[in-house]
């Protein structure tokens, strides 16, 4: 691939990668706090009692951070919070979501009940000060100031006053019965200039990219990689959008890479931890757990390449490994193949210059 022809790719794909959905299922809402959390509950606690005084005055407010929407590479922005909705956008304009601050009445035996929105998942000291990790709307917001964020995770009781709201419902990406809509979809991707960027460093399989079969489909799989045949298969009929999709294939790919590069990548494995958040796709499992990383490098480098400024960009790198650890040792890797030879954050990421 010529190198002028990686970096186009790098910014466009950059655009097209800012959201989107998980490359797994979309987790549920009302995630349980990480168990290992030892000073959240205090914290919680604490902020009841003040938002309790304060009252719905206290729902206002920017908390700035990253969010990582449903599993994907994380986002920097911010959410401004009021009664309606947490509204996150980008720091760049091109990304915005409006979040529920609580879930839909529910009647049950019990009587009426309302699912968090929104909680305190754990908080992290990896970047060197506390992280506050929060679960929003099947999504994980980071951020080292939480604010009044804090105060709703705590989930005071007049919050249940608040209107109604309904969870999102996604669309399918293609209708799984249209079978020449998703072989168009899954030539289209394929063939293109993203796929062009990953095949510089995973390679390309053998065989044509295929469809999650029914097995796979059953055990909840949207993508698959199946290193005896090297083919590789995708299911865009159960995705929301094309940034899934994208993040599946790079996932699948890095999988390729994974069986054909296994001593070279136990070597640049070592020390890294694992995974902290039991929620987020490949925790407990070192091998997704590492195609996870490749694939949130792949998104970093390539959001990165038109960047015009490496050592303001650069440290957006922490944010993404501290979701998933093992991303900044790969994307160093990726650096300094012959694809990014001319990235701008190379000598950033490879030297520290």
């Amino acid at each position: 691939m010529r190198l002028g022809r990686t970096l186009r790719v790098g910014r466009l794909a950059g655009l097209a990668l800012a959201a989107g959905l998980a490359f797994r299922p979309p987790a549920p809402a009302g995630y349980a706090a990480a168990p290992d959390a030892g000073d959240t509950l205090r914290v919680r606690l604490a902020a009841t009692r003040e938002m309790e005084r304060r009252g719905r005055a206290g729902l206002s407010g920017l908390v700035v951070g990253y969010l990582s929407p449903r599993g994907l590479p994380p986002i920097s922005g911010a959410i401004a919070l009021s009664d309606t909705g947490l509204m996150f956008r980008s720091t760049d304009g091109r990304y915005a979501i409006t979040l529920p601050v609580v879930g839909p009445i529910r009647q049950s035996a019990e009587g009426r009940w309302r699912a968090s929105a929104v909680s305190l998942a754990y908080v992290d000291d990896a970047l060197g000060h506390p992280s506050y990790l929060f679960r929003v709307d099947g999504g994980v917001f980071e951020t080292d100031t939480p604010g009044a964020l804090m105060e709703v995770a705590a989930h005071p009781a007049w919050l249940d006053s608040l209107g109604s709201t309904h969870w999102r419902t996604d669309r399918a990406l293609v209708d799984p019965a249209n079978d020449p809509a998703v072989r168009a979809l899954l030539d289209a991707i394929a063939g293109g200039a993203y796929a062009d960027s990953l095949y510089a460093i995973f390679g390309h399989p053998e065989r044509t990219v295929g469809v999650v079969g029914e097995r796979g489909r059953a055990a909840g799989r949207l993508g698959e990689y199946v290193a005896s045949r090297d083919s590789l298969a995708l299911d865009p009929g159960r995705m929301a959008s094309v940034d899934q999709l994208r993040h599946t294939l790079a996932h699948e790919l890095a999988h390729r890479w994974q069986a054909r590069a296994g001593t070279q990548l136990s070597m640049l494995w070592k020390g890294v931890p694992p995974i902290r958040d039991p929620k987020r796709y490949g925790y407990g499992s070192t091998s997704e757990q590492q195609a996870e990383a490749a694939a949130f490098a792949m998104h970093f480098l390539l959001v990165t390449a038109g960047s015009r400024d490496p050592a303001s960009d650069a440290p957006r790198l922490d944010h993404y490994d501290l979701l998933v650890p093992g991303t900044r040792t790969l994307a160093r890797y990726f650096a300094m193949q012959p694809a990014f030879r001319e990235h701008p954050l190379r000598a950033v990421l490879t030297t520290g210059r």
